[in-house]
């Protein structure tokens, strides 16, 4: 599939000013009491601690235990500075491996759907932001946007900064739109609308030029040009693995490996090890169909190592899928995001949500 690109004017930088004082929304996110937030593993997910603590002054104790997690990054040069979007409470990050959680003040409320750490500056971050994509180039002091949609209902869905050229940048929406940057998000390029909404991006590790877009329901769809044409990967696996297009949650992709792609959705978890070309079932504990998978992670030094998150259940494997190891949640909350620290294989953490 080809389609024509068209080149977006560059908007104007609307820059927030600010310096990481910390504010809250007013759903009492604040409040030190609850199951949210985030939670870290030092053991590969055998056992969890809630990260939840922010710094204040005097005597008064907050924290961010109530705050829906729907999106994780880790800065790829520091493993312990970590970011975080919410459901509902906007952005926090922290420099010392979630022992405290900070909030720049421009980014307070709202959805933050995805979050990309520049992979050669620290101080570089992008976030899809609503409907707009905002950038920093001080670490979190100042924000500006650096892509909005028109569509004020529309919504950015996931960031993806380009390992070996991070001017490379990719966006997509919730209204099927592809977009891409070549000058680090001074312009953008409209590279493919897809028919469904975009729930995902997967950047090939080792090709920048290859990407891979998940739909909401109608499967997957990958460049292997920079976006110039596409290729629909859906066609035979969504007749021999049923559901493999419907409610697709979450895709993983690997790093030392970066032909294996996992995903999830309605059939369960299926896996290409050609980044797309072909695909097979990944193995579970409960038959296909029959319980949804939130979130995924795999393990950027070794693909054998796979994480996903149930409502009410933690899976974790070191082969592969062939054995699956379940463990109960640290929490009544679903696990809706899940990172394998890139630095230490050890180290997990998990963002969850209160479903109403």
């Amino acid at each position: 599939m080809r389609r024509a690109s068209v080149i977006l004017p560059l908007l104007g930088s609307l820059i927030f000013f600010g310096v990481g004082c910390i504010s809250f929304s007013s759903n009492g996110s604040s409040s030190v009491s609850g199951e949210g937030g985030v939670f870290k593993s030092s053991d590969r997910g055998d056992s969890w601690v809630q990260k939840v603590a922010i710094p204040t002054v005097g005597d008064e104790v907050r924290s961010i235990s109530k705050v829906d997690v729907v999106a994780l990054a880790q800065d790829p040069q520091v493993a312990d500075a970590v970011y975080i979007g919410t459901a509902d409470d906007g952005l926090f990050y922290t420099y010392d491996g979630g022992e405290s959680w900070q909030q720049p003040a421009q980014v307070s409320n709202g959805r933050v759907s995805s979050v990309a750490v520049s992979p050669k500056n620290k101080c570089i971050v992008f976030a899809a932001y609503g409907n707009r994509l905002i950038r920093t180039e001080d670490c979190s002091r100042t924000w500006e946007v650096v892509y909005l949609d028109p569509r004020q209902e529309r919504s950015l869905t996931s960031v993806q900064v380009d390992r070996a050229d991070p001017n490379q940048i990719w966006v997509s929406t919730d209204g099927g739109d592809v977009l891409r940057s070549s000058d680090g998000g001074r312009s953008w390029t409209s590279v493919q609308t897809l028919k469904g909404p975009v729930v995902e991006l997967a950047l090939n590790a080792a090709d920048g030029r290859r990407i891979m877009a998940a739909t909401k329901g109608d499967g997957l769809w990958r460049s292997d040009d920079s976006g110039a044409t596409w290729k629909y990967l859906s066609e035979a696996h969504k007749k021999e693995f049923s559901g493999s297009t419907e409610l697709v949650t979450d895709v993983a992709a690997g790093v030392s490996d970066p032909a294996t792609v996992i995903v999830a959705s309605r059939y369960g978890l299926i896996r290409s090890r050609d980044f797309g070309d072909t695909w097979e079932s990944v193995p579970m504990l409960t038959p296909p169909k029959s319980t949804t998978v939130y979130a995924l992670a795999v393990d950027p030094k070794d693909s054998n190592y796979v994480y996903y998150g149930t409502a009410t259940t933690f899976y974790s494997t070191s082969n592969g899928g062939v054995n699956w190891i379940p463990k109960t949640m640290p929490t009544t909350r679903t696990t809706t995001a899940l990172m394998v620290d890139g630095m230490n294989s050890s180290v997990l953490y998990m963002g969850v949500t209160k479903f109403k």
